[in-house]
């Protein structure tokens, strides 16, 4: 939360405004709340106050946040509240919003708050009806594949193809006959600008360090521990020792029920908001300027 300012002026008041506001919730003057110097303050304004505060926007939450304040700290959300308030009023008064890109953002984002709604689109979610969302959407869980593999690279950027690929089918010699370990790979060949040993890594980050035909390679290699190649990337030439690949999955729906449940309550208020908009859009006419 912000901090009240401390000057003793400032803080009088906002003690009046504060006093005057309470008095208001017990006997609201008719029409009071027309006049731009009248400040009304009653719970929802409050919950959706602290909501914006908190850049959380639960009103549930909200309300156990603010159930839980002791009074002390409620009087001070109550102050805040008030301050803003006023100079929002005051800034409104000077014109302060015009032409202002900042605030319109604000407002856009406020508008797209409202048109969610205070109100929780329906979180009873039957089983069906997660199936149905997760069966739709089986894509999005998808787990990329992996592998775990060492290399030798030889690099075409400081020497030509062809001393490269010397002494690459020199060096797979050696390690065949000598049947190298995955763990000594890094005593041959030259420094590769990434990594020397990739273990569990997907198939996204192999692709853009290898190339579409390498990586192919790797995920379908002729033997697993036996050294292959060499493979050209556009770096140069690789030595390859496979150890394992993991194919892309599909997790069960009971391995991730929770992540799909979230998914799904955040698609049903992306929903709200935009049939609110829509709704709200038909009362505008717009003309677009023709080329002349």
């Amino acid at each position: 939360m912000t901090k009240l300012f401390k000057e003793p002026l400032l803080q009088f008041v906002l003690g009046g405004a504060l006093l005057y506001a309470a008095l208001s919730l017990f006997a609201p003057d008719e029409g009071a709340e027309d006049d731009p110097l009248f400040i009304y303050l009653d719970e929802g304004r409050l919950l959706t106050y602290l909501q914006y505060q908190d850049k959380a926007f639960d009103t549930d939450q909200a309300r156990r946040i603010l159930d839980g304040l002791n009074e002390k700290t409620r009087q001070q959300l109550e102050n805040e509240y008030i301050r803003d308030e006023i100079m929002v009023r005051e800034a409104l008064a000077l014109g302060l919003d015009q032409n202002d890109d900042v605030i319109d953002q604000r407002l856009i984002q406020k508008m797209d708050f409202i048109f969610q709604g205070f109100a929780e689109p329906d979180q009873s979610i039957s089983e069906m009806e997660l199936a149905a969302y997760f069966d739709a959407n089986k894509v999005t869980y998808t787990t990329d594949a992996e592998a775990t593999f060492t290399h030798v690279f030889f690099n075409t950027n400081e020497q030509t193809l062809a001393e490269a690929t010397t002494k690459a089918t020199k060096a797979l010699e050696t390690l065949q006959t000598n049947n190298v370990p995955f763990e000594d790979a890094g005593k041959y060949g030259d420094r590769f600008y990434f990594l020397k040993n990739y273990v569990n890594r997907p198939e996204r980050m192999i692709k853009t360090h290898f190339g579409e035909t390498t990586a192919a390679e790797i995920f379908n290699p002729k033997a697993f521990d036996t050294w292959l190649g060499p493979l050209q990337s556009e770096y140069g030439l690789h030595l390859i020792m496979v150890r394992g690949v993991k194919a892309a999955q599909i997790p069960e729906l009971s391995e991730i029920t929770d992540q799909v449940q979230s998914d799904l309550l955040r698609e049903r208020r992306d929903a709200v908001r935009r049939a609110a908009f829509e709704k709200v859009a038909q009362k505008y006419t717009v003309q677009y300027a023709t080329d002349k």
